[in-house]
């Protein structure tokens, strides 16, 4: 087939075939928990493991209770990440999830998550199992060690695969038999399992039966929903004023009854500011969802709740008092855009799909065609997240496609010597390389070497004007970073402290000098630590909590991944002539690749805490 063919039989499909660049460029609830058409694993993962990190700790009891606020712009990839969580968790198990959606009801807070975390448990793994059936089989494997095993064993038996329970029961209860049935395995349940309610717990067994109609009718009553037959399964009615006062203690049996199969319970709040706002109280409507986060809080434990929210949205929530702010977000992680390589990337996803769906092989065409790669490169540099970048995608792509009828002309010497640059970047990045994770000044310095190489526009909101190094003196700064906050229009000048301290009162030291805004004029502190702090060190725990929550500074984990490309930018610019460049090339190179504006380390220690 001739080249012109090609593109022809290309410009055919493009006009026949739903534009790749406008289809599902926002994840919608729906599609939390089916598939996403485009995932880039590799975009916010800190996020999936800070949410692993608290799962792992609620199932290992180091914690009971945990809020993280996952923070970010529109755009950039939150939505992704819960897809993710509940992929990940319908595949390997260990937890349950629950998805709330936006609520445009404030009075009924309280029975809007009831009912989406309801809905949210009817969701299937890929074994076909429903999070109820998981829950309803582990009540019933806790029988396993209790005087009742012998007499519910072929029930026990068959708890690791609940559909195989399900058709047991079925098969050896009839409709009269299964009321009572299920009575005395509340009964007996409740013998070990005291805290968890009856009516509850009679509800949720029959949910083990999935589709059958007492499961239904249960269904409807864990909800919060009326139903005609509910009486006749032996469960109590409830009043619509009484549902929404019952709803948090619902939630609180789901809790409980999770913790007994060591099933941590995820709440996941999204899209929180498009909820509505109450004209009685004058909270917004993230207010509102704030207090029913932290409501749940209170009452629950064994839980995970993540709020996923934008910049504006969350310093509404930090205006509230009651320590509110400090529940909801415990734990803070922000998303981050994606990097360029990621972005193209991401627009290939979308191109192969195109390419599929009409049996077209992209080898046939130039990489990224109908785009040029540098153009995509340009707009992503300029863009403010994913979102405008597919919208310049979707509005290329519906442009006649012209096919290029001669090669690029060859680039310039600098070109060259750019992607000269980058291989040997790449190279060192994939080898082993010495990261001297226990040196805190080796790590000052190459933190410092990558600050002089941000792009004149900045990045994080923040134009770097200046980097100075203070002076070597014990526990002091490593340095300061002064710049212009274009987000918050104020001038700003960070002080940077990075201490691998294992002695309690090194670590008081360093502190003590961090706090210490006036020494060096600072406006905020930033302590860049690996590990946590120790629970023992009282002190030291009570300087950190001092350096966030009343002086405005922050303490940003040190990763190996973030600080690795950092070390080989600074190996090459100090080696800069071994390597066949000047050390002013390889400033402007970082600078135009991006390497240090988009490095994740960067971004945290130069974004403001929110």
């Amino acid at each position: 087939m001739s080249t012109t063919d090609l593109y022809r039989i290309f410009d055919e499909a493009r006009k026949q075939c739903p534009n790749p660049f406008t289809l599902k460029s926002v994840i919608s609830s729906d599609e939390v928990w089916g598939e996403v058409m485009t995932d880039l694993p590799s975009l916010n993962q800190h996020i999936d493991e800070r949410i692993s990190d608290a799962i792992f700790e609620i199932r290992k009891k180091y914690s009971n209770k945990i809020g993280i606020a996952v923070k970010g712009d529109r755009g950039t990839g939150k939505s992704h990440v819960i897809h993710r969580i509940w992929k990940n968790i319908a595949q390997e198990g260990g937890s349950v999830f629950a998805y709330i959606g936006p609520c445009t009801n404030p009075k009924r807070i309280n029975s809007h998550v009831r009912f989406y975390l309801a809905d949210s448990f009817n969701h299937q793994d890929i074994q076909g199992v429903t999070q109820w059936q998981k829950l309803a089989a582990a009540a019933i494997k806790s029988l396993e060690e209790s005087e009742f095993k012998d007499k519910y064993s072929q029930y026990i038996q068959r708890c690791d695969s609940p559909n195989e329970l399900k058709k047991y029961i079925i098969a050896s209860q009839n409709k009269d038999t299964l009321l009572s049935f299920f009575d005395e395995l509340v009964e007996a349940i409740l013998e070990n399992q005291p805290g968890i309610d009856s009516d509850f717990l009679r509800a949720l067994l029959f949910l083990l039966l999935k589709s059958v109609k007492s499961a239904q009718i249960a269904f409807a009553w864990i909800k919060g929903e009326d139903h005609p037959e509910i009486k006749k399964l032996g469960l109590p009615e409830f009043l619509i004023d009484q549902q929404e006062d019952k709803s948090i203690w619902i939630i609180q049996q789901i809790c409980k009854l999770a913790e007994i199969a060591l099933l941590p319970v995820l709440i996941c709040f999204d899209q929180i500011d498009y909820a509505g706002n109450d004209s009685d109280s004058g909270d917004s409507g993230s207010q509102i969802i704030a207090k029913c986060i932290d409501k749940i809080y209170f009452q629950c434990s064994n839980v995970i709740l993540i709020c996923c929210v934008i910049s504006d949205t969350w310093r509404e929530i930090e205006q509230m008092g009651s320590g509110i702010p400090d529940r909801v977000g415990q734990r803070s992680v922000t998303a981050k855009p994606p990097t360029a390589e990621q972005i193209i990337e991401l627009v290939k996803l979308r191109l192969d799909w195109f390419y599929k769906n009409n049996n077209l092989n992209s080898l046939d065409y130039p990489n990224l065609y109908p785009f040029n790669e540098n153009k995509i490169r340009n707009v992503a540099n300029q863009s403010a997240g994913v979102r405008s970048l597919m919208k310049w995608c979707a509005e290329e792509f519906e442009k006649g496609v012209i096919p290029p009828d001669k090669p690029d002309p060859p680039g310039t010497l600098e070109d060259k010597k750019k992607k000269d640059f980058l291989e040997k970047y790449n190279e060192l990045l994939s080898n082993q390389i010495d990261i001297p994770i226990k040196d805190d000044d080796k790590l000052a310095a190459i933190i410092s070497c990558a600050m002089k190489m941000i792009p004149d526009g900045g990045t994080e909101n923040v134009v770097i004007t200046k980097v100075d190094k203070i002076s070597d003196a014990s526990h002091d700064l490593h340095l300061t970073v002064s710049g212009y906050d274009s987000l918050h229009q104020r001038n700003i000048k960070i002080g940077i402290r990075v201490s691998e301290a294992t002695n309690g009162k090194t670590f008081n030291a360093v502190m003590a000098r961090l706090l210490d805004y006036k020494k060096h004029d600072i406006t905020r502190g930033c302590l860049v630590r690996s590990t946590s702090v120790p629970k023992n060190w009282r002190v030291g725990n009570q300087l950190k909590d001092q350096l966030k929550k009343q002086q405005g500074g922050e303490v940003v984990v040190l990763k190996k991944n973030e600080i690795k490309p950092l070390v080989v930018i600074e190996t090459i610019y100090d080696q800069a002539e071994n390597y066949g460049f000047d050390k002013e090339e390889v400033t402007n190179f970082v600078k135009d690749l991006r390497l240090v504006a988009n490095n994740l380390l960067i971004c945290e220690i130069l974004s403001a805490p929110v």
